[in-house]
């Protein structure tokens, strides 16, 4: 049975932190933001691309009613990272950069929590608070890419493409098992999105000051 009021409170998390209003994806919009930048943050976004399959996995070992959902998801998110590798490498970043990138601060922070939070039994809410914004972010993302950046689906823009599609049944698919009885942390689920959202934001705005 799904719970109308987590449905509600996790879409006002959303909308407290709508990350479309974040200044540095305000700039990609406007094309504002350098190729320069734009590597920074797709090596730094890289780390949280290659975190959301662990945290998947991690669900799944947790939750044997939903077990093979989140193992398929988990394994789509997976053969995603080569798309995000081949964005970084449109913005000129090599094999060897990707390989090695570290990730500053910010986030590691949010990698961190998101962590922490899967190990508690949260998972499914880590993993939504991402995926609540990714159509309507990547579709804009991936407007700004084209419009300024030369950058389409088929030269490193792919992975935007997917995902402003994907999502949309990956944010359902997650809200609806986040609140059916017995999902592990409904009650949890909208502070949950909170700090992940809020270190989201943390993330963005180091991306901005590099």
């Amino acid at each position: 049975m799904h719970a109308p009021s987590v449905d509600h409170d996790l879409h006002d998390v959303a909308a407290r932190f709508d990350l479309l209003q974040h200044p540095f994806y305000q700039r990609w919009a406007q094309g504002s933001l350098t190729r320069a930048e734009l590597a920074y943050y797709a090596l730094q976004y890289g780390h949280v691309v290659r975190a959301i399959p662990r945290w998947l996995q991690n669900a799944a070992g947790q939750d044997q009613t939903h077990e093979a959902q989140l193992r398929t998801h988990a394994a789509e998110e997976a053969t995603h990272v080569r798309m995000w590798d081949r964005f970084a490498q449109a913005l000129g970043c090599d094999e060897t950069q990707i390989a090695t990138s570290v990730p500053n601060a910010a986030t590691a922070a949010f990698i961190a929590t998101g962590d922490d939070l899967t190990a508690q039994g949260h998972g499914p809410a880590v993993v939504w608070s991402i995926e609540a914004q990714s159509p309507a972010v990547s579709a804009e993302k991936l407007r700004g890419l084209r419009a300024h950046y030369g950058i389409d689906v088929d030269n490193g823009g792919g992975y935007f493409a997917v995902h402003q599609e994907l999502d949309r049944e990956h944010e359902a698919a997650l809200r609806c098992l986040i609140g059916e009885s017995g999902a592990v942390g409904s009650a949890a689920a909208p502070s949950v999105a909170a700090s992940m959202l809020a270190g989201m934001w943390d993330l963005l705005t180091a991306a901005q000051a590099a």
